[in-house]
């Protein structure tokens, strides 16, 4: 089995600067990956090589085993959720989802039935003559993640998807997404700041800083077995132990002793 995406040695400069030194990464089909990292860590520009909004420098981007890093992004057969959802308000509900459907030339007898399973894939039957001003800010996401699924991409990509929504809501949004993502077992790869996040969502967990993959494992490899102490660190204060070192066959000072006591 070929890898749905793959990442070999890519590198972005920007500026004079380096923003990613050399990242590897294979995703295989079906597989939903989130890249994790503090601000600045790379992760965005990741996400943008992929969909080809950022070229890179080197290295190369693959999807199914062949080369894209000269498609331009409305060639790569991606979806894309922005995290400002980036729907167009003079559009109806159902106008949105079947954009992407009329600027990849389906014949526009097959939109309405891919608006109303898109709908009713993110739970949102009935509503496709509504005005997209009027909706919830949740309500928004699952169109925006509609509109990107109608066209059944290869690759689905989501920027920071929940960062606009109120906790409460993102923590149903997060459970709602995994669901989407079983049912439709699109390649999936998501960008977040937040760790529960991407414990939550992600078959595989993709930990970067300045630029590099600091670790990739699942949630409980990376959760019981941080390769580094930013990573365990990244992850929680609660995988650090506190502990006291006894040097054997050296004399012991009274702060020895306490640290003897101690352990």
């Amino acid at each position: 089995m070929s890898t749905a995406l793959s990442l070999q040695d890519v590198r972005v400069f920007l500026g004079g600067n380096e923003i990613l030194c050399g990242v590897s990464l294979d995703i295989q089909p079906g597989e939903f990956v989130t890249l994790l990292g503090p601000s600045g860590s790379g992760k965005t520009t990741t996400l943008n090589v992929i969909a080809g909004l950022v070229d890179n420098s080197g290295g190369s981007v693959q999807f199914n085993g062949k080369s894209v890093d000269k498609r331009p992004s409305h060639d790569r057969d991606i979806g894309l959720v922005f995290q400002s959802y980036a729907l167009f308000p003079h559009m109806t509900v159902g106008e949105n989802v079947s954009f992407p459907l009329r600027t990849r030339k389906v014949p526009k007898s097959q939109w309405p039935a891919t608006v109303d399973r898109m709908l009713e894939l993110v739970q949102m039957s009935g509503l496709a003559g509504r005005k997209v001003s009027s909706l919830s800010g949740g309500q928004q996401q699952r169109i925006a993640l509609a509109r990107s699924l109608s066209p059944s991409p290869s690759v689905l990509l989501l920027d920071e998807p929940m960062a606009a929504l109120d906790k409460q809501l993102r923590e149903t949004m997060q459970i709602e997404l995994k669901r989407i993502h079983e049912e439709v077992g699109v390649t999936t790869v998501a960008v977040t700041h937040d760790q529960t996040e991407a414990m939550t969502m992600s078959d595989r967990v993709a930990i970067m800083r300045d630029g590099l993959l600091e670790q990739v494992g699942t949630p409980e490899e990376l959760y019981r077995e941080p390769a580094t102490l930013f990573a365990a660190r990244f992850l929680g204060e609660t995988n650090l132990v506190p502990v006291s070192m006894l040097i054997l066959g050296e004399p012991m000072n009274s702060a020895t002793r306490r640290s003897a006591g101690s352990a």
